[in-house]
This record gives C-alpha cells, sequence and structure tokens, in this order.
C-alpha cells in the first residue's frame, strides 16, 4: 500500500509528521486505481518523477486519498503550509500598509530619495531634498521606484518592499525549518516570526531592515542547504544573497552571514572545507551582484558618496552614538523580549532544552559529517551561532536601534519552534508550572499592553511616569487585554485534557491576532498626532504647479518634503524668514507656533495663518504661514 505523507527532506532521528496509514481501502481503492489509470493520473505520476527541491512541483502535491482525510489533513504539506503562511502575511501585513502617513524621520528620508530618484528617471545618485544622500545604499530605492511605478508615489507602494521582503523571510524560515527539522517545526517557526510584534512592525516600515534581513536570512538559508548535502563551502546562491544584502545595508550584509558561517564550521570542526575553487567562484558571483553600483555611485560622484557612507554610517555609526540612539551593552536584552511577544514567553524554556541539547550530546569532530548524522545537534550549532554573531555585534556598536536585530529573528523562530513541536508530541516533557508560567506571562503581555495604551490614552495616571499623552489609544486596552488573557485561559483548560496541540493553535491564533492589532493598525491611533501631512494638505492643491516657495524654520521632518513634492528650504535665522515672507513669489514657510509668536509682529507685508497642528515628535504645536 502507497503511504500517506508529506513530500520532502527526511531527517533521520525526527519523528514523521503524521503516522503513516494505509491510501486506499474497500471503494476508495478501487477510486484510486481509476485515478491512477486516467490522464491526470498519468500526468501526477510524470511530476513525482521529477527532481526534489525546495520549490518543485512534486514538493507541493499530495496522495489524493488525502483529499477523503479532512480539510486539515488537505492542507498538510508543502502547498498547504505556503497558503497558510502567505494568508497570515497578507493578513498581518497589507491591510493598512498604506493607511498611516510617513514616520520620520527615516521613512520621509528614505521614501522621498526614491520619488526624487524615480522622477528623475536616475538609478545611481541617491538625492534627499535634491541633495547627495549618503545614508543607505540603493535596493530600497530601486524596489520603492518600481512601486511607485506601478501604484503611484504613495504610502502603500514606498512600504511595499518590505511588506514582501517580510513575505520572503517567512517562507524562507519555513523552509530552512523544515530541512533542520520536520515540515511542522518549519510551519510553526513562519508563524512564529511573522507574529513577532516588531518583525511585522519593520513589515509596514519602510526603511533597509526587511531587506537586509530577508538577504542576510537567503544567503545562510544556502549555505546550510549546501552544508546538510556534504558541502561545505560558500555557494554561489550565498554569495549573490549576500550581493543583495550589501546593496541593501552596506558591509554588515557580507560580515555577519561571513562570521556565522566561519564560527559554525569552526565549531564543528569543519574549516578546511571552506578551502576551495568554489569559495574564489562564490566570491566572484558576490563581487558580480553588489559592486557594479558601489563602483558607478563613486565615480559619478568623485568619491563623495562612498566617503560619506563608509566614514559616517558604517564607521561612525559603530564607534560612535549617532542621533542620541545609544545605549548600554544590555540595550538589546528588553528589546528582543519585546520585540518578540508574544512568544517571547517560551524563550527561557526553548534556551535550557536548546543549550542541554547542544552540550549534553557527545559532540563529534569527524570531518564529513553531516546533520542526517547526530540528529538536529548541527542545526542547533548553527542557529546558536547566528544568533550570537548579531547579537555580540549590535551591542558592541555605539548605535543602537530595535530594528539592527531584525536578522536575528528566524533563529530564535526555528528554536523556539522545534521547543514547541517536540513539546507538543510529547517528545520533551518540562515541568507543568514551567508551562503554567509562561502561559501567566502571556497573560501578563495583554494586561500590560492594556496599561500602556490606557496610560497612553490618559485614562490611566502612572506614579513616576512621564509621556506624550495621544486620547483615544485606550480603545486598544479593550482589545489587547482579552485576547492574551483569553489565549492563556484557553490554553490552560486544553493542557488540562493533555491537549498539547489544541493549546499551542489557541496561543498561536491568538497571538497573531494581538500582533495584527499591535503592529498593523495600532499606528492609526496615532496619525492624528503626526503633523507634516495634514500641515502640507493646509497648502492650495496647485502648489507644486505653480512657482512658488516652501520653507521650514525651526522645525524639519523629512516627510514635508515628500508630500510638498517639492524642494523645502531649512531657514536659518529670523532675517532669513522675514525676507522669505516678504518676496514675491508665494511663498509657505512651516514653523513652531511660540516662534511665530515671536517673529510675526516684526513681518511686514501681508502674511496669513493656513493651520496649526500638534507635532508628535517634537511634542509642540506648527503652523503653516503663507504671504498670499
Amino acid at each position: 500500500m502507497p503511504e500517506v505523507g508529506c513530500e520532502g527532506p527526511k531527517i533521520s532521528g525526527v519523528a514523521p509528521l503524521t503516522p503513516t496509514t494505509p491510501v486506499y481501502e474497500a471503494d476508495g481503492e478501487r477510486q484510486g486505481q481509476r485515478v491512477a489509470s486516467s490522464p491526470f493520473g498519468r500526468v501526477r505520476r510524470r511530476l513525482h518523477s521529477l527532481p526534489s527541491t525546495p520549490f518543485s512541483i512534486r514538493g507541493m502535491l499530495r496522495p489524493r486519498a488525502m483529499r477523503n482525510k479532512g480539510m486539515f489533513r488537505k492542507l498538510d504539506c508543502r502547498a498547504g503550509h505556503y497558503a497558510l503562511l502567505i494568508l497570515v502575511w497578507a493578513a498581518l501585513c497589507l491591510p493598512n500598509l498604506g493607511g498611516p502617513s510617513l514616520w520620520d524621520i527615516d521613512e520621509g528620508n528614505n521614501s522621498e530619495c526614491a520619488r526624487e530618484m524615480w522622477r528623475a528617471g536616475d538609478w545611481i545618485i541617491p538625492t534627499c531634498n535634491y541633495q547627495l544622500r549618503t545614508d543607505k545604499p540603493v535596493l530600497l530605492y530601486w524596489l520603492q521606484m518600481a512601486a511607485f511605478t506601478v501604484f503611484g508615489a504613495g504610502e502603500f507602494a514606498a512600504r511595499l518592499p518590505s511588506a514582501l521582503a517580510a513575505l520572503s523571510a517567512v517562507l524562507t524560515t519555513y523552509e530552512l525549518g523544515r530541512r533542520m527539522f520536520n515540515a511542522a517545526a518549519g510551519l510553526l517557526a513562519g508563524l512564529l516570526l511573522g507574529g513577532a510584534v516588531l518583525f511585522c512592525a519593520a513589515a509596514h516600515f519602510a526603511n533597509p531592515d526587511a531587506l537586509l534581513n530577508a538577504s542576510c536570512l537567503l544567503a545562510l538559508f544556502f549555505f546550510w542547504k549546501d552544508y546538510a548535502a556534504g558541502r561545505h563551502g560558500w555557494s554561489p546562491w550565498s554569495a549573490a544573497a549576500a550581493g543583495l544584502a550589501v546593496l541593501a545595508k552596506g558591509p554588515v550584509g557580507l560580515l555577519l552571514p561571513a562570521t556565522v558561517a566561519f564560527l559554525f564550521l569552526a565549531w564543528r570542526w569543519q574549516l578546511r572545507g571552506l578551502v576551495s575553487w568554489r569559495l574564489l567562484t562564490s566570491f566572484l558571483v558576490f563581487l558580480l551582484v553588489a559592486a557594479p553600483w558601489y563602483v558607478w555611485v563613486t565615480v559619478v560622484t568623485k568619491g563623495a558618496w562612498t566617503v560619506g557612507f563608509w566614514n559616517k554610517h558604517n564607521v561612525g555609526r559603530f564607534t560612535g552614538a549617532m542621533e542620541s540612539h545609544g545605549g548600554s551593552y544590555f540595550y538589546y536584552v528588553p528589546i528582543l523580549l519585546l520585540g518578540c511577544a508574544p512568544w517571547c514567553v517560551f524563550f527561557a524554556l526553548t534556551a535550557w532544552y536548546t543549550l542541554h541539547k547542544v552540550w549534553a550530546a557527545k559532540p563529534t569532530i569527524a570531518a564529513n559529517e553531516t546533520p542526517n548524522g547526530p540528529g538536529d545537534r548541527p542545526a542547533l550549532q548553527f542557529l546558536l551561532c547566528w544568533i550570537a554573531v548579531y547579537f555580540v555585534f549590535f551591542s558592541a556598536a555605539s548605535t543602537k536601534l530595535p530594528n539592527y536585530i531584525l536578522p536575528l529573528y528566524p533563529a530564535l523562530a526555528l528554536l523556539t519552534a522545534r521547543f514547541l513541536d517536540q513539546w507538543r508530541r510529547g517528545e520533551i516533557r518540562p515541568p507543568a508550572w514551567l508551562i503554567g508560567a509562561s502561559l501567566a506571562c502571556l497573560a501578563l503581555i495583554g494586561v500590560g499592553a492594556a496599561v500602556g495604551a490606557m496610560a497612553v490614552g490618559g485614562v490611566l495616571t502612572l506614579p513616576g511616569l512621564r509621556m506624550r499623552l495621544m486620547p483615544g489609544m485606550e480603545i486598544y486596552a479593550v482589545l489587547a487585554a482579552p485576547l492574551m488573557l483569553g489565549a492563556a485561559a484557553a490554553a490552560w483548560l486544553l493542557l488540562r485534557r493533555s491537549n498539547r496541540t489544541g493549546a499551542l493553535i489557541a496561543v498561536t491564533a491568538s497571538s497573531l491576532l494581538f500582533t495584527a492589532l499591535v503592529a498593523g493598525w495600532g499606528a492609526g491611533a496615532v496619525e492624528g498626532w503626526k503633523a507634516p501631512q495634514l500641515l502640507v494638505r493646509t497648502l492650495p492643491s496647485d502648489q507644486t504647479r505653480r512657482d512658488s516657495r516652501v520653507a521650514t524654520y525651526a522645525y524639519f521632518q523629512p516627510s514635508l518634503i515628500f508630500y510638498c513634492q517639492r524642494e523645502v528650504v531649512c531657514l536659518g535665522s529670523e532675517q532669513q524668514v522675514l525676507d522669505f515672507l516678504q518676496g514675491p513669489l508665494p511663498s509657505y514657510l512651516f514653523i513652531p507656533a511660540d516662534q511665530w509668536n515671536a517673529i510675526e509682529a516684526k513681518v511686514r507685508g501681508p502674511h496669513r495663518l493656513l493651520g496649526k497642528r500638534r507635532d508628535l515628535y517634537q511634542n509642540r504645536d506648527v503652523v503653516v504661514v503663507t504671504n498670499e
């Protein structure tokens, strides 16, 4: 009898995802014989004869008899897993993607730079406010320009590359988990990654971090794929992905994945596998992908872009805290817990069982050893190297931002998914009180989110805590708390019936809803407190087509340029403000309200106030003044 099972790599030492059962019985067998002799059956046999690859048609097929085993079993294959992951990604990332206005300063700078390049038809030189911009390489701008061509220059198109990069990361994490452990662990890892709050937030944010994460993940995926096949060198596919990572964010796109691979091979006593002609070939592929644009922009700008990018935004950011973005060496510990919420409640148990597996197992140093030998120990070593390299590097850097450590999220998701899958199947049995403590922490996340939302909304006052109040945020307290409290309660009741799978499904579904609420829709609650777009709307609708001028004084946000769609002059003194408003052309000035109150009496000539808004970033009122 044929056996039911998902197509894909089978790793020794790992229990199959579903028990094998006969496919055909009685009438079902005769039906199967008729299908096998039909034209469709012949096509199926031809497709099953194709080589099995991570993205092959063969890997996406399922035996016909499984169609009579229920909806969930029909989805229990690679095609079904892909469909579920894409559906979850679409539900988390696409709704409200273009709803909020651009976030300053990063989204404003990146999107305006891409808009200017797109308008000028220039794919080489990045400019922002029509000045050379040396902050980031070009990959994000290229993808935004392509999106602008299809959807127009707006918020949705500006953020679409990040959302698509998140989809790539989720699917690649699934494939990596499937190869390292099993299909169930891979599926759960993809869901965990997509449901992490900071990962989902990065998918809604127009900056290069999501692209860097997806590219580094691809580089490490192809490295592991070759390592599992017994080829220990740096593959050309890994090199191509690293080239994209360098185009996304710079040297860290090559340095950190290469360091992960080097440390892993050193830990496995297999460094001699790097010495091969294959390494030279891979390096040439990397240069072919990454080098042309860097060389071209260096030549065209006479080295100005390269010097600014390397000295200020690489060496400078590592050695000194820029733009007040500093922090201690332990800065990323709370950031990691908050960014991976709500799954962070399982990190302690994951760390314990992972480290116990790695160090309790007898180490081997055979040069020809593959992951199929000692079970999943090499995979755990690889993931630990991955986490350690990114965490230590960015902790040592002086400039710190929460999204810098985004590339280690897939490794954390894989380790956590492995633990949860083994616990679900009863292979490991943590003390019941530890699982209960994790569920209690899950409930506390909901309570904490509710308290925070009420405090920001001004409904609840927390002693000793000063923050900017944004009325309306308290509505999220009503939504956040029941989700996590309900998930914890449902999981606890199911565990009392020994239904681990049901408990995991309850926690997963509630966590995804919580993340969608926080990362996807939470931004809409503060939209009324972001001034730039609302201020620009007070300008005449035809100001982009008229010969007019726009300027700021004592106030600037990059998204002003994006929404004005023209150069915004930054004035440096009161006299420049007076001269600007007394000019012959229609002029529009963005200025803090207190500054305008001090200057208004000195203005000679016609002037009037067009609008006034409270600015979230500077926490003060900003006005728009015109001489018309």
